[in-house]
């Protein structure tokens, strides 16, 4: 056992690394007690980690031997962010800023021609709301109010921040998607890029539409 390390994540490093393995084996691998590491793979079961499968191997009573889930992914350290960074950074030197923007348009076409389909017929404030939901279940904080310039919609935690630090073309995909989604001219006044503690837009009203 390492000093400093969590036996739960240990656990579950042990279990990546060998693939299938039982209580008794971790343990001595972990040089803890079986007990111990029998209460943390029952808690790791409980919580979708962890999957338990009995085995034979000649006489006697089946191993319980155990495994991770899909699910346990998500606990080991992941670094989209960085990729991302390095992806964006060879097509930046390979094509210059206009290929980078060209890259943020067409995903903001593509994520708008995803959705355009439930917001034919609608009303601007319907389509807006909607927009606004759809970018509120991508994992972001969002929110829309009314403002005297048209309607301010404020999002407080960028789930591509570090990416956006780095690259502002990021912070045009919400503009984008809204402009094309609602049909309305929209504008940035707030932005993680330049230090704000949030990205706001202004989304202007059209003339034929009512609040």
């Amino acid at each position: 056992m390492i000093a400093g390390r969590s036996t739960r994540m240990e656990v579950l490093e042990l279990l990546r690394r060998k693939g299938r393995s039982s209580a008794e084996t971790i343990a001595n691998d972990l040089g803890v007690t079986p007990n111990a590491v029998r209460q943390h793979l029952t808690n790791l079961e409980r919580d979708g980690l962890v999957v338990s499968q009995p085995e034979r191997s000649g006489r006697g009573r089946p191993s319980l031997l155990f495994a991770l889930t899909e699910r346990a992914d998500a606990v080991f350290p992941k670094r989209y962010g960085q990729l991302a960074t390095m992806v964006l950074q060879e097509v930046q030197e390979m094509g210059g800023p206009e290929a980078l923007d060209e890259v943020f348009a067409r995903v903001a076409a593509r994520h708008a021609g995803a959705i355009e389909r439930d917001l034919e017929g609608l009303e601007f404030d319907e389509k807006l709301r909607r927009v606004v939901a759809w970018i509120g279940r991508a994992g972001t904080l969002v929110e829309q109010s009314e403002g005297t310039e048209g309607v301010n919609v404020t999002i407080h935690n960028c789930p591509f921040r570090n990416t956006a630090l780095k690259f502002p073309q990021v912070c045009t995909i919400t503009p984008q998607l809204i402009s094309r989604l609602t049909g309305a001219a929209v504008s940035q006044s707030d932005s993680i890029h330049r230090r704000d503690p949030y990205c706001s837009f202004v989304v202007q009203r059209p003339s034929n539409s009512h609040q």
